[in-house]
């Protein structure tokens, strides 16, 4: 029983935290939107393994990690300013590709030092410090509230809290990537739609995030 807890609880925890928009979540949807879902699912897998890593860290370093942040300002105002920046870009509309009348990407670009998808998505399920702390958090409610998640529990129930995690972060990963792949062969220029639609929201993220700073 309660292996299927632990299990049930990774699943549930990293598919609220998988729902927002994020870098990982962005770059699964223009993949998708670009080329197709199956590209996207390189990026899906190697981000949802890379963030077991975070995860790992979370259990074993929660406490020292959480001071080190709130002792750190500095590392919140530099969330803060890469979601602004990755928000201006999105809303200034710059793509790499050649569109079609319909002003969607058919070729993509490529890159002077290109990047495999895997890597990709390696990368940004494992640089992604809003991912770390949400973890972080999650790892000290559940420890206060619910279940022990530590290196201390037996290693078969943090497993299960992890596989758990996997999947919950593959499940709505894919999801973005299925219904950004419906959208787009209903919707015209839905590349730039999306784009704009992003930008507004991180903008908007880290507006609230350096206000909340300064004035709380």
């Amino acid at each position: 029983m309660n292996l299927l807890i632990y299990f049930l609880i990774g699943f549930t925890a990293a598919v609220i935290g998988a729902l927002p928009l994020g870098t990982t979540n962005v770059a699964v949807i223009n993949t998708t939107i670009k080329e197709n879902v199956q590209n996207a699912l390189k990026i899906i897998y190697t981000a949802a393994l890379a963030e077991l890593i975070l995860i790992v860290f979370a259990i074993i370093f929660n406490s020292q990690i959480e001071v080190f942040i709130k002792m750190n300002i500095w590392l919140q105002y530099t969330i803060v300013v890469i979601l602004l920046v990755v928000g201006v870009v999105l809303l200034s509309g710059r793509t790499e590709c050649v569109k079609d009348e319909n002003d969607e990407c058919i070729i993509i670009k490529k890159r002077r030092t290109p990047i495999s998808k895997e890597m990709l998505g390696f990368f940004l399920g494992l640089v992604n410090p809003t991912v770390l702390i949400y973890w972080i958090f999650i790892m000290s409610y559940l420890n206060k509230n619910i279940i022990d998640l530590n290196i201390a529990v037996e290693y078969q129930l943090v497993l299960l809290f992890l596989i758990g995690a996997y999947f919950g972060k593959l499940l709505i990963l894919y999801g973005y990537g299925k219904f950004s792949d419906v959208l787009k062969v209903r919707v015209k220029n839905l590349t730039t739609r999306i784009n704009r639609v992003i930008g507004v929201l991180l903008v908007c993220i880290s507006i609230f995030q350096i206000t909340k700073l300064i004035y709380l």
